[in-house]
């Protein structure tokens, strides 16, 4: 059963509702609670929900818009915390039964931010155990036959099923970009170190990325702006982004790692772009780059021993068998490994920035295909090698396969020059959405 909300409710779009006196927030969080009510039960996107708390606020802030108090583009927008990130007065359990089921006494800072810019929180999204590898209770909107990918699996059901308008997630390997892009929303890794971890369940310090999922670009930027409490980006796209980018596009370690279905999609996007104006050359991956999945899972396994291996004694009964084999792995590695890895980190980050030589953003897929059956969240291959550089990486849905299921596009910017990121990002969207939107319709 495909409960994907068509059309999709965007944060621009409600907010403009909102200032305008055409809907208010009590009504906006309405319409997310029917969604969850009605879909819930099919697709398990929350860990914890709290109705009565976000009606209270919903109140709140619409006696503040009558006051004329309005805190800005989030004001009143239903926001997801996936549940590995403190949320004041609900519990952090990550997925994991041993841990303490109180709720929380202090926000994330990110948290805290978004409060503080007139976020919503329904509740904490579902997330895979300790944001690792085994499946989650969530399903994906789509079809409940497949996963919703992982590890911000209810995130990115949530969003995609109108349950709330965007969410937050986190990625240590692929958990933003993979579950954005099964479920058919589009989601944001930002530049490594950008976003304040603080008040989330730390995997590993040189590899974790806190970010967003939303429909669109726009509400990306607009969902960013408010967890690093600095309204840096918007005004970029304020303006209607006209000039296309130079396109760097990635063949050999991606493309041919990517099923039929995946490469047919790549094949029509590219032609779709070249069309729309943009300059699109090959652009090859320096030679160090073969290496680089087999040194991230090392560094991730390495510090995961280090964060949450003395739990993981107390505990192991609670701990599933994909995460329970990265920490027995992680103990088989030395001091010396872990040193190489953090030294291969430096060196690929700092190589791979000459593909940008001659273009502004590189292009490759966001998944090896569509979701497949939820025994799996998915394979990560295509997006641990940003979070291993710690390059801004952003995906937005594209087509729908023959089966039904979404496929997407993964858009990797300098780390240097965010703001080549979204420009590009929004001009590739204004060319490709509507196709999308037409198939889904």
């Amino acid at each position: 059963m495909n409960l994907y909300q068509t059309p999709p409710l965007t944060i621009a779009d409600a907010q403009q509702a909102i200032k305008a006196g055409a809907l208010t927030c009590r009504e906006l969080l309405t319409q997310c609670f029917q969604h969850i009510e009605q879909k819930e039960p099919a697709i398990h996107a929350w860990a914890y929900l709290d109705r009565e708390a976000a009606f209270e606020r919903a109140d709140l802030l619409d006696q503040e818009l009558q006051r004329g108090r309005w805190r800005g583009p989030l004001h009143g927008i239903p926001i997801g915390i996936k549940d590995i990130i403190d949320v004041k007065g609900m519990p952090t359990r990550g997925g994991l039964e041993s841990r303490d089921p109180s709720p929380v006494s202090q926000d994330a800072t990110i948290v805290e931010n978004l409060r503080l810019e007139g976020a919503i929180f329904p509740g904490k999204t579902n997330t895979t155990q300790l944001a690792c590898f085994d499946p989650p209770p969530t399903l994906n909107p789509w079809n409940q036959a497949h996963t919703p990918g992982g590890s911000s699996s209810g995130s990115a059901a949530a969003v995609a099923a109108g349950m709330c308008l965007a969410a937050v997630g986190t990625q240590t390997g692929g958990s933003i970009i993979r579950p954005a892009s099964f479920c058919g929303v589009a989601g944001l890794k930002p530049t490594f170190g950008m976003v304040d971890r603080r008040g989330s369940i730390l995997l590993s310090q040189h590899l974790d990325h806190i970010g967003p999922l939303a429909h669109t670009v726009t509400d990306l930027v607009i969902l960013l702006d408010g967890m690093t409490d600095q309204a840096t980006y918007l005004p970029l796209l304020i303006e209607p982004v006209t000039a296309a980018p130079r396109i760097g596009w990635l063949t050999d370690f991606f493309e041919s790692r990517a099923e039929p279905s995946m490469q047919q999609t790549l094949k029509t996007v590219r032609t779709q772009l070249e069309t729309a104006g943009a300059p699109i050359r090959d652009c090859p991956l320096p030679t160090e780059f073969a290496s680089i999945l087999e040194h991230h899972l090392h560094l991730m396994q390495f510090e995961m021993v280090q964060n949450m291996g003395a739990d993981y004694d107390q505990n192991r009964e609670f701990y599933g068998p994909a995460i329970s084999q990265i920490l027995d792995a992680g103990r088989e590695l030395s001091q010396e490994r872990f040193e190489a890895c953090l030294d291969y980190q430096n060196l690929i980050s700092q190589v791979t920035r000459r593909c940008f030589a001659r273009c502004e953003i590189l292009i490759s897929p966001a998944t090896v295909g569509p979701a497949p059956s939820p025994e799996t969240t998915g394979n990560p291959c295509m997006n641990a090698p940003w979070s291993m550089t710690g390059f801004p990486t952003l995906s937005i849905p594209v087509s729908v396969t023959d089966s039904g299921l979404p496929l997407a596009i993964q858009i990797t910017g300098h780390p240097d020059k965010f703001d080549d990121l979204l420009l590009a990002s929004q001009w590739c969207e204004n060319v490709l959405r509507p196709g999308f939107l037409e198939q889904i319709s």
